[in-house]
Parts: structure tokens; sequence; C-alpha cells
């Protein structure tokens, strides 16, 4: 599978699919799928820098510095780490990560309640990401 890099990868995920590709019907991937295909890939020994693992794990970090620092790396060299394990930049993994709690969010209010509760600058930051990420409009999201 392309962007692992681990030996003794399992290979687990299915043919023909990026990590992360294992979206729900909103468009939204599943991290803890995207985590769990790459220690599969990549193997759960060595292949899974446990640096980019806890990356994984804190997406909602504060910030990308806050994370980096947070396991000893800098910034450029933790998005690197997490782009050679993955083939996946952790500016787009963290994006993901932003858009699926204001989707979550989307039914308890309005989609400016739901930008704030992702940290979004405002309703229209968040309409322009989901229209990047996943081609819809947040209100087309509620499921």
């Amino acid at each position: 599978m392309e962007g692992c890099r681990g030996e003794g990868g399992g290979g687990q995920g299915q043919e023909g699919r990026g990590l992360g590709e294992g979206a729900d019907l909103a468009g939204v991937p599943d991290l803890a799928a995207l985590r769990a295909e790459a220690v599969a890939c990549c193997g759960a020994g060595a292949g899974l820098d446990p640096r980019v693992a806890f990356a994984l794990d804190h997406l909602d970090a504060a910030s990308l510095t806050e994370l980096a620092h947070s396991i000893g790396l800098s910034a450029p060299r933790l998005r690197g780490l997490v782009r050679a394990q993955l083939g996946v930049p952790l500016a787009r993994l963290r994006r993901w990560d932003r858009l699926r709690q204001a989707v979550v969010a989307l039914p308890d209010g309005s989609v400016a309640d739901a930008a704030a509760r992702a940290d979004f600058a405002d309703q229209a930051h968040l309409t322009r990401t989901a229209r990047e990420l996943v081609g819809r409009t947040p209100s087309s999201l509620l499921i």
C-alpha cells in the first residue's frame, strides 16, 4: 500500500484505497480507523513511529507547535515524519479532525455554533473547509 514505510507490514488495508478513505456517509474519515489501518499497514511494533501514533491520538492539540513540542520535535520535523510514515500531510489530518468535530456538533445547533465548537475562525471558514474536503456544505452533512 502506498505511504507505508514499515517492515513486515500486514497490508491489511483494502487494495486501491488510501489511508483514511474509510469515510462514513458524511464523507468524514474515521480517524481511529486511520490509525488502525496505519498500524496494520506499517506493523504494530517498529513500523509506526510512536511519535506519529501520539500525534494521531492528539490531533486536537491547540497548535501544531504545541503538539510537536509535547513529543520532543519541531513542528517541521513532525510534519515530515507523519507524511513519510502515512503519506498524508499532518495539516490535512488536523483539518479532517476539526471537520469531524463540527459535523458531530451540527445536530445540536447552528452551523456557526458547530464552527465555534470545532475552533474554526467562523462559519465561512467551516464552509470553505467542508467544500474543500468533502465537496459539500456543512448543513448538507447533517445525517
